[in-house]
């Protein structure tokens, strides 16, 4: 039986990692072969991506893509593409946030198959927490909306991959009428049987720089001042440990490899903070996506803020503190002067709900996104 294609479209650079989320290299699809196209360099410069990728480490610099440069030929390739293949659009939130729709246009024009992603949550303002910023948030979120709509051209997707009660309650009011939903565990969680707990861990987020700062804000700094962010970190650290007796692990993305320990020699590893995160007791971070997994493994969570950082960035930490794991966030600087003490309880019932609204519905079993999602695309070439 021949074989059609899934072509994976991201309109930005993007890692290996990232990408082997939705299609893991040493999976296969029965009755696909997976290839991958990007628009990257029709919205950034050379430049910009070239130093996207600068300090990435070579395995996570993604292969074997085809680099679509002009809108030409972007309309030319999708003419190859046949009536059974299919294109999952893995990203495009840069062509949606410019306004820019002619992808949209060329996939309806040429009544190309394409399956949307809806790739990240957005969490309900936990307005029991602190109501006057999460009505601050509320409003920021109605007019990003509106602006996004307002662009809209009422494109319906063949197939929309959704997660949680919440996804396929807002996919229902869209009220596509050609577009089948595909109700998946989320991406963000390894449902694979949690292990016994025995490790504290922190989510490092890379002290010194963000790679995506090339593509939106090369002016970003994480810190204004990382020597005194990272020593502060440190003497928290020591505080977590005497109540734990145990020395906390450092969790690395692959996204960058430091050149030597940072950490006062505390054990750092590269690409298993999922897998970390579902056998500790704590995990300590400040807003980093891995943190979802704490929610599936029913792990305290601490996030920290510090008075270095942005009043943004400052701002967002506050924001998952709350509405993920219903607690505040606190400055590392009032741990380290005793104002406050670390709160290590959790809300089970609060985790179970935003479990079920964004990562599991009811009806789906346990099991990794890759998995699942590969056994539904097989079936409609069946």
């Amino acid at each position: 039986m021949k074989k059609n294609y899934i072509y994976c479209y991201l309109d930005q650079p993007s890692g290996r990692q990232q990408l082997n989320k939705v299609f893991p290299e040493n999976k296969k699809l029965k009755n696909y072969i997976v290839k991958y196209f990007t628009t990257e360099n029709m919205n950034f410069s050379k430049k910009d991506i070239l130093d996207y990728y600068k300090e990435t480490p070579k395995k996570d610099i993604p292969r074997n893509m085809l680099h679509i440069n002009n809108l030409s030929q972007f309309e030319n390739f999708l003419k190859t593409i046949s009536k059974n293949d299919l294109v999952f659009i893995r990203e495009r939130s840069f062509t949606q946030n410019k306004g820019k729709d002619y992808d949209l246009k060329l996939f309806k024009k040429y009544k190309v198959n394409t399956i949307f992603f809806a790739y990240e949550p957005w969490f309900k303002c936990n307005f029991r927490k602190d109501f006057l910023l999460n009505i601050c948030r509320f409003i920021w979120k109605l007019i990003n909306s509106f602006r996004i709509n307002f662009f809209n051209n009422n494109y319906e997707p063949t197939y929309y991959v959704g997660s949680g009660e919440l996804e396929k309650k807002t996919f229902k009011k869209k009220n596509w009428k050609k577009t089948k939903y595909i109700d998946c565990p989320s991406i963000w969680i390894d449902f694979s049987k949690n292990i016994k707990k025995k490790y504290i861990v922190y989510i490092d987020e890379n002290i010194y720089f963000s790679r995506d700062q090339y593509l939106f804000n090369r002016n970003y700094r994480k810190t204004s001042n990382p020597e005194l962010f990272l020593s502060d970190l440190l003497k928290f650290f020591k505080i977590i440990e005497k109540q734990y007796n145990k020395k906390i692990i450092i969790c690395c993305s692959n996204k960058y490899e430091y050149k030597k320990n940072i950490f006062e020699g505390r054990r750092m590893t590269y690409g298993k903070t999922l897998e970390l995160i579902s056998k500790s007791k704590l995990v300590i971070g400040h807003r980093s996506d891995s943190l979802y997994q704490a929610i599936s493994s029913n792990t305290p969570v601490l996030l920290l803020k510090h008075k270095t950082f942005s009043p943004k960035r400052n701002l967002f930490i506050r924001f998952r503190s709350i509405t993920q794991f219903n607690k505040k966030s606190n400055y590392i600087e009032d741990y380290i002067k005793q104002k406050c003490k670390p709160d290590l309880s959790i809300d089970k019932l609060f985790y179970k709900k935003n479990l079920r609204n964004y990562f599991l519905t009811s009806n789906i079993k346990k099991e990794n996104f890759s998995k699942f999602f590969f056994k539904e695309i097989d079936k409609i070439s069946t």
